[in-house]
């Protein structure tokens, strides 16, 4: 028997390609789906903030319209960045035009010093040096520095770069000067486009893969798992036998519960995370945004990070003559700021940046809280892991996933994820 915990996207293809298996997915929750879950709330449909499908694997592409056809449309990103007082075109490296021209020459001359720097390269490097030595300091103090500990929390000089290496996309000098001029630089990045549902908002593809798979336990929060007994405790008292378990949920909590296989629990205190405050807001004006999927804020004096617009997505999620905006704040997980505080300065901050006109009228507000939400990349995590996650894989689990792997992931890696550990789990019968 194999048993999966957690029902979001990376425990849900597991279990999809391990159908004609024996296996069980068990996840707490009373609906399967993980942070891909879409819900209703007054006619508006909300995902818990932006989910977008990026699909470049094969694998990918063929899971998700083998399971829904003709289901999803691709779209070109329309993002942008926000500081200063001015909105430019996202990647904010190839896209400077219109920054005041101190921050504009500042962000020149620093990426021109970081062509003659030394790569940093190494699992040492931070995201700090990374970021200066790829990108330059300019760029490093007008946006990706504040913005990175507005998203994680923590000091760019205590984190690691890993996170971030592979999908910030590095301009040639032509580029950078192009966009500098005003000559806008369009497709960069692995986000370029995206695909998202004609209609049901994103929850319809774990909806999907549940429906195909037919074997989820939901409401069935484990509690313990003993590596030596091959066997995990429900909250109920159910225990359930395994011969290979599959983790998806979140290694800390994970590692709390585990008895033998080794004294794992104290290398929980090495893995940290930031937690994300959603608010969904439903509003009675349509085409709020101006057209733009999603708008980054790193100013220090915006109480968010990130404002998306679902209704440029998908004309679906929202009542004819409205919009809605999903606004993502980070906090860390010693912060506990009061909900109406919090959701006052989300409004004001809106109003401020011109999202929101003052004869706005707010139909609905709802409020998601993602914890964890992103994973903190830092030399610490990275010692943990290389000790964690073999011993475990000794003992016959496989973490898996954005949480189970403790990593940086998104929708494509969770579906190819539950399809390798499949792969692996299959060899091994």
């Amino acid at each position: 028997m194999i048993a999966i915990l957690g029902g979001g996207l990376t425990g849900l293809s597991a279990a999809y390609h391990l159908r004609d298996l024996p296996h069980v997915v068990l996840e707490a929750e009373g609906t399967p789906g993980g942070l891909c879950r879409t819900r209703e709330v007054g006619g508006f449909l909300f995902d818990d903030t932006g989910h977008l499908l990026h699909v470049r694997d094969p694998r990918a592409i063929a899971l998700v319209d083998r399971l829904l056809p003709g289901a999803f449309r691709v779209v070109e990103r329309r993002a942008f960045v926000r500081t200063r007082g001015v909105t430019v075109p996202f990647p904010f490296q190839a896209n400077l035009h219109g920054l005041p021209p101190d921050v504009v020459e500042d962000c020149l001359v620093g990426f021109l010093e970081s062509l003659a720097a030394p790569r940093a390269e190494g699992e040492d490097a931070s995201f700090e040096e990374w970021v200066l030595a790829t990108l330059g300091s300019g760029i490093g103090r007008a946006f990706l520095f504040p913005y990175a500990e507005k998203l994680f929390r923590r000091e760019p000089s205590r984190m690691t770069a890993d996170w971030v290496s592979w999908s910030v996309p590095r301009p040639t000098p032509r580029e950078i000067v192009r966009g500098a001029l005003g000559i806008r630089n369009e497709g960069m990045g692995y986000n370029a486009t995206f695909r998202y549902p004609l209609r049901g908002g994103i929850g319809i593809l774990p909806a999907a893969l549940a429906d195909a798979v037919g074997t989820i336990r939901c409401g069935a929060r484990v509690v313990e798992a003993d590596l030596d007994a091959r066997e995990v405790a429900l909250a109920d008292g159910e225990r359930i036998r395994f011969d290979r378990l599959v983790v998806t949920i979140p290694l800390p909590a994970f590692l709390g519960m585990v008895r033998g296989g080794g004294d794992l629990a104290a290398e929980a205190a090495s893995l940290d995370w930031s937690v994300v405050s959603c608010f969904n807001l439903g509003v009675d004006r349509p085409g709020i945004g101006g057209g733009a999927h999603w708008i980054y804020f790193p100013d220090p004096d915006v109480p968010f990070y990130r404002v998306g617009f679902p209704t440029a997505f998908s004309d679906s999620v929202a009542p004819p003559g409205t919009s809605s905006l999903y606004v993502e704040t980070g906090l860390s997980r010693e912060e506990t700021p009061d909900p109406g505080a919090l959701e006052a300065a989300v409004i004001d901050g809106l109003r401020r940046e011109g999202i929101l006109e003052e004869s706005d009228r707010i139909l609905v507000r709802d409020r998601a809280v993602l914890d964890p939400g992103y994973v903190v990349f830092d030399r610490a995590r990275r010692r943990a892991l290389a000790r964690i996650l073999p011993a475990l894989e000794a003992s016959g689990v496989h973490a898996v996933g954005r949480y189970g792997a403790w990593t940086y992931s998104y929708m494509e890696r969770a579906l190819l994820d539950g399809i390798e550990v499949a792969e692996r789990l299959r060899a091994a019968v």
